[in-house]
Formats: C-alpha cells, structure tokens, sequence
C-alpha cells in the first residue's frame, strides 16, 4: 500500500514582529489567581503573604494555596526556560483556569536606565529569539506556523484589565529602600529568550528592534501558552543584573533584592485585583 500525497503544503513565513490581537477570556474562570516564577527565590515573599496556606502537587509539580485579602491565590515555580515555563503554565491554566497570570521574578537591565530593584510591569512581553539569526547577531524577525493554522505572534500586550489594577497598585505600593535609592515601579516592555548571557551585539539589535527595558528567559512564553488558552496574563519583573555576556556573579548578587521587589509589587497587584472583584455587583 503506497502512502497518500501529502495533504498540506510547507508553512509560509510571514516577516515582520506580529502583534498579538486581543482574545476575549475563556468562560468558567473562578475567583482564582495563579502567580508563577521561574525560581523559589522568586516566589518566597508571595508565598510568605497567603494565609489559610496548604501545599499540594499537580502532576508530580509541588504549589501553595491560600488567600490573599480573601482571593484564592496558587502559587507555583516553573523552573528556569521557555520550556519549562511553557509546560507549567500550560498545566496549571489547564487544570485550575485562573481568572488570570500573574508572572513575577528578576530579570536582566537591558536598558541602562533600570536600577537593581526597579520593578517593569509589562505593558508588553515579547519574545526576541523567534527567526533567523543574521550577521553581526541581528535577528531577521518572522512570525511562525501557530498550532490553529494561524502565525503565532511575537509582541503580547499585556491584560488591559491588570495592567489597570497595576496602575491602581503603583499609586499606593511601597518598594523596600535600596543603599542609596527607593527602587521605581512602571510599565515598560520586557523581552524572553532562552539566553542567559548574550554578546554587546545582539544586546544592540533586540534594543533597535524591540526597545525592551528588561531581559529574561521565560515570560515571553508564558504571555504566549495565555494568549492561545485565552486567560488574561500580566509579567513584573525587577531589574538584577545588567545585560551582559557572563552574567553569573552579578546575578548572584543582585537578585535576591531585585526578586523581592518584584514579589512585593505582585502581592499588591493580587490585592487590586481582590478588591476589585468584591466591588463588583453580585451577579
């Protein structure tokens, strides 16, 4: 018996930085929000908060339950990579369909402009790792076969509805001192790639092309597993160490405060996002 012709022609690339359009919220959410890091040390301050805290596994992958001014809150760490990142999201939204994802941690100061501690809330996540790497390490940007047929995005604005609530939080949160200056919370743009460290000249090119504030290496797929399972998904994170190609002792040193400040804005976020779900009118 001879196979048959293939029944789909090879995927066509479309170049360009596509931006992801906005998809209303699957139905059935529940008064739940999931908060994720890559790292313990990430998540430890927002665990810290819960109260009524009891701790469980999904699929062999450990979490912390418990409530934040009444929210139920679940906490879990998707370990370092897009991979990793993508194959925890994607469980956890699966099987507890949060009303929204919250992904907070430390991240690189692509911009030189960012202090160790400054918090990025990310009005846009994006991924800079998706095309063919040119000369001089420029990135020729394409948008891919999605998993619907369609070309999966590479910019992903962030939640209109929290980055709402994260404006509210800014105006009242109170970021812990640093030895000469209190660290800033803002919105800003923050970009994903399975690199920890990278040479000057790839640092230029993702700077012309996607002006990022900040780098890291798992929240650009996180944005992307939400927009495909339609759950409202916002990114904080705080400034560590600079962009740089060996990055190991000066993340050391700088991300533990820099993970702190990003898990106390997150647990004011979560606070907002309480109280404005007890105002809401009973339905």
């Amino acid at each position: 018996m001879h196979a048959p012709p293939l029944r789909h022609t090879p995927p066509v690339i479309v170049p360009g930085i596509p931006i992801a359009k906005n998809r209303p919220p699957r139905p059935g959410r529940r008064n739940l929000t999931l908060v994720i890091g890559a790292i313990p040390q990430e998540t430890d301050l927002v665990e810290w908060t819960l109260t009524q805290k009891k701790r469980g596994k999904l699929a062999g992958f450990p979490y912390v339950e418990g409530r934040i001014e009444g929210r139920r809150v679940i906490v879990t760490v998707t370990g370092i990579g897009k991979t990793n990142a993508t194959m925890i999201t994607t469980l956890f939204v699966e099987k507890f369909r949060p009303a929204e994802v919250l992904m907070c941690g430390t991240a690189s100061r692509i911009d030189s402009a960012i202090r160790n501690g400054d918090v990025i809330v990310g009005e846009v996540t994006c991924n800079h790792d998706m095309g063919s790497l040119g000369e001089n390490y420029a990135m020729e940007y394409f948008a891919s076969e999605g998993p619907l047929g369609d070309h999966s995005p590479i910019v992903y604005p962030g939640d209109k509805r929290l980055l709402s609530l994260a404006r509210r939080a800014i105006k009242t949160h109170m970021p812990e001192t640093a030895t000469h200056y209190v660290p800033i919370v803002r919105l800003g743009r923050i970009t994903s790639g399975d690199q920890f460290g990278i040479p000057q000249a790839r640092i230029d090119d993702i700077l012309e092309r996607l002006q990022p504030n900040l780098m890291e290496m798992e929240s650009g797929s996180v944005a992307e597993v939400c927009y495909y399972l339609r759950t409202p998904f916002l990114c904080i994170r705080s400034g560590s160490n600079r962009t740089q190609n060996s990055p190991d002792n000066d993340y050391r040193k700088l991300s533990p405060f820099a993970s702190r400040q990003a898990a106390l804005f997150t647990v004011s976020v979560v606070r907002e996002i309480a109280a404005a779900a007890k105002a809401r009118p009973a339905k």
